[in-house]
């Protein structure tokens, strides 16, 4: 089982994953972590766990597609109104 950051947030974000949720709804369970004083790279290692057991053969395609997306918003690889930290490490939104 992956890693727990903040149980609540985390149990949202995999309903968000499974339910392959569109980029505003991760970006607004990414938002918490932030606004809870979560780190880039503690997301991004959860998310970096999910996606291993994607591509183990349990889940399918599509779900490690979201788990990508959410990963981009985390890391910065996205547009800048989507990113939630500034970069990986920082602790601020932009």
């Amino acid at each position: 089982m992956a890693q727990t950051i903040i149980a609540d947030i985390d149990r949202d974000l995999l309903a968000a994953l499974n339910a392959r949720a569109d980029l505003l709804t991760l970006r607004a369970i990414l938002l918490r972590y932030h606004a809870s004083g979560v780190r880039a790279e503690q997301v991004a290692g959860l998310l970096q766990e999910l996606r291993a057991f994607a591509q183990d053969g349990v889940q399918d395609e599509a779900r490690e597609d979201v788990i990508l997306d959410a990963l981009d918003m985390v890391t910065g690889w996205c547009a800048p109104h989507l990113r939630v930290w500034d970069g990986a490490g920082e602790n601020r939104a932009s």
